[in-house]
Protein backbone atom coordinates (compact mmCIF):
# COMPACT_ATOMS: atom_id res chain seq x y z
CA UNK A 1 0.00 0.00 0.00
CA UNK A 2 1.43 3.34 -1.29
CA UNK A 3 1.82 6.33 1.28
CA UNK A 4 -0.63 8.53 -1.00
CA UNK A 5 -3.42 5.69 -0.97
CA UNK A 6 -3.30 5.58 2.69
CA UNK A 7 -4.89 8.78 4.41
CA UNK A 8 -5.38 8.95 8.26
CA UNK A 9 -9.02 9.62 9.56
CA UNK A 10 -9.58 13.43 10.79
CA UNK A 11 -11.32 13.73 13.97
CA UNK A 12 -14.28 15.33 12.04
CA UNK A 13 -14.82 12.17 10.05
CA UNK A 14 -14.93 10.31 13.53
CA UNK A 15 -17.56 12.50 14.51
CA UNK A 16 -19.31 11.70 11.54
CA UNK A 17 -19.10 8.04 11.85
CA UNK A 18 -20.23 8.41 15.15
CA UNK A 19 -23.62 10.39 14.82
CA UNK A 20 -24.43 8.37 11.78
CA UNK A 21 -23.16 4.52 12.98
CA UNK A 22 -26.91 3.45 14.04
CA UNK A 23 -28.04 4.14 9.88
CA UNK A 24 -25.16 1.27 9.20
CA UNK A 25 -22.32 1.63 7.04
CA UNK A 26 -23.57 2.75 3.81
CA UNK A 27 -25.25 5.99 5.66
CA UNK A 28 -21.61 6.42 7.00
CA UNK A 29 -19.88 5.96 3.38
CA UNK A 30 -22.83 8.63 2.35
CA UNK A 31 -22.23 10.86 4.94
CA UNK A 32 -18.32 11.02 4.75
CA UNK A 33 -18.72 11.72 1.17
CA UNK A 34 -21.74 14.46 1.65
CA UNK A 35 -20.22 16.03 4.77
CA UNK A 36 -16.13 15.86 4.35
CA UNK A 37 -16.19 15.16 0.81
CA UNK A 38 -14.17 11.90 1.57
CA UNK A 39 -14.41 8.24 -0.74
CA UNK A 40 -13.87 6.11 2.37
CA UNK A 41 -14.27 2.11 1.31
CA UNK A 42 -16.72 0.25 3.32
CA UNK A 43 -13.96 -1.90 4.65
CA UNK A 44 -12.33 1.41 5.56
CA UNK A 45 -15.27 2.45 7.73
CA UNK A 46 -15.31 -1.34 9.41
CA UNK A 47 -12.22 -1.25 10.32
CA UNK A 48 -12.07 1.82 12.12
CA UNK A 49 -15.58 1.72 13.49
CA UNK A 50 -13.74 -1.70 15.29
CA UNK A 51 -10.85 0.66 16.68
CA UNK A 52 -12.60 3.51 17.74
CA UNK A 53 -15.37 1.68 19.36
CA UNK A 54 -18.09 2.96 17.21
CA UNK A 55 -21.35 0.65 16.81
CA UNK A 56 -22.51 0.59 12.89
CA UNK A 57 -25.68 -1.72 13.58
CA UNK A 58 -28.74 -0.61 11.93
CA UNK A 59 -31.34 0.87 14.78
CA UNK A 60 -34.43 2.18 14.96
CA UNK A 61 -35.08 5.86 15.27
CA UNK A 62 -38.31 7.22 16.61
CA UNK A 63 -39.72 9.36 13.63
CA UNK A 64 -41.10 12.14 16.43
CA UNK A 65 -38.97 13.07 18.80
CA UNK A 66 -35.20 11.07 16.91
CA UNK A 67 -34.43 8.85 19.85
CA UNK A 68 -32.04 5.69 18.43
CA UNK A 69 -32.24 2.02 19.80
CA UNK A 70 -35.74 1.69 21.25
CA UNK A 71 -38.14 -0.48 20.15
CA UNK A 72 -41.27 1.10 18.35
CA UNK A 73 -44.51 -0.01 18.27
CA UNK A 74 -45.39 -1.64 15.20
CA UNK A 75 -48.80 0.01 14.80
CA UNK A 76 -47.94 3.48 15.69
CA UNK A 77 -44.00 3.09 14.65
CA UNK A 78 -43.36 5.20 17.59
CA UNK A 79 -41.08 4.94 20.40
CA UNK A 80 -43.20 4.19 23.87
CA UNK A 81 -43.39 7.92 24.94
CA UNK A 82 -44.04 9.00 21.77
CA UNK A 83 -47.06 6.42 21.55
CA UNK A 84 -48.54 6.93 25.17
CA UNK A 85 -48.29 10.96 24.43
CA UNK A 86 -50.52 10.76 21.37
CA UNK A 87 -52.81 8.45 23.22
CA UNK A 88 -52.96 10.84 25.79
CA UNK A 89 -53.48 13.78 23.17
CA UNK A 90 -56.15 11.53 21.48
CA UNK A 91 -58.21 11.57 24.67
CA UNK A 92 -57.85 15.23 25.55
CA UNK A 93 -58.96 15.55 22.33
CA UNK A 94 -62.17 13.22 22.89
CA UNK A 95 -62.76 14.95 26.17
CA UNK A 96 -63.01 18.42 24.68
CA UNK A 97 -65.71 17.12 22.14
CA UNK A 98 -67.93 15.41 24.89
CA UNK A 99 -67.30 18.08 26.64
CA UNK A 100 -68.92 20.76 24.18
CA UNK A 101 -71.54 17.69 22.77
CA UNK A 102 -72.51 18.02 26.43
CA UNK A 103 -72.99 22.13 26.43
CA UNK A 104 -74.98 22.33 23.03
CA UNK A 105 -77.31 19.12 24.56
CA UNK A 106 -77.66 21.60 27.73
CA UNK A 107 -78.24 24.83 26.93
CA UNK A 108 -80.91 26.27 28.38
CA UNK A 109 -81.63 28.64 25.68
CA UNK A 110 -82.12 25.87 23.46
CA UNK A 111 -84.17 23.55 25.51
CA UNK A 112 -86.44 26.87 25.98
CA UNK A 113 -86.84 26.94 22.60
CA UNK A 114 -87.42 23.91 22.05
CA UNK A 115 -90.32 23.66 24.91
CA UNK A 116 -92.08 26.85 23.53
CA UNK A 117 -92.20 25.37 19.93
CA UNK A 118 -93.72 21.80 21.30
CA UNK A 119 -96.08 23.84 23.64
CA UNK A 120 -97.20 26.12 20.31
CA UNK A 121 -98.11 22.74 18.86
CA UNK A 122 -99.80 21.15 21.25
CA UNK A 123 -101.58 24.22 21.62
CA UNK A 124 -102.48 24.11 17.71
CA UNK A 125 -103.63 20.81 17.89
CA UNK A 126 -105.99 20.92 20.51
CA UNK A 127 -107.71 23.92 18.70
CA UNK A 128 -107.84 21.53 15.28
CA UNK A 129 -109.20 18.78 17.49
CA UNK A 130 -112.23 21.33 19.21
CA UNK A 131 -112.77 22.48 15.71
CA UNK A 132 -113.24 19.73 13.98
CA UNK A 133 -114.83 17.58 16.45
CA UNK A 134 -111.51 15.29 16.28
CA UNK A 135 -110.17 12.88 19.37
CA UNK A 136 -107.73 14.13 21.27
CA UNK A 137 -104.07 12.52 21.76
CA UNK A 138 -105.54 11.48 25.43
CA UNK A 139 -108.75 9.66 23.84
CA UNK A 140 -106.97 7.94 20.91
CA UNK A 141 -104.57 6.37 23.72
CA UNK A 142 -107.49 5.40 25.37
CA UNK A 143 -109.17 3.87 23.13
CA UNK A 144 -112.42 5.94 23.14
Amino acid sequence: MSAKAWRAWTTREVDVMRANGHLGVEAVHDALLRECGTDRSVRSIESQASRRHVSLRVQQVCPECGVVGVRLNRQSGLCPMCTEMMHLNEEIAFNETLQREREEKADEADVAQIRRERDRMRQRNSRLCRKFGLKSRRDRRDGK
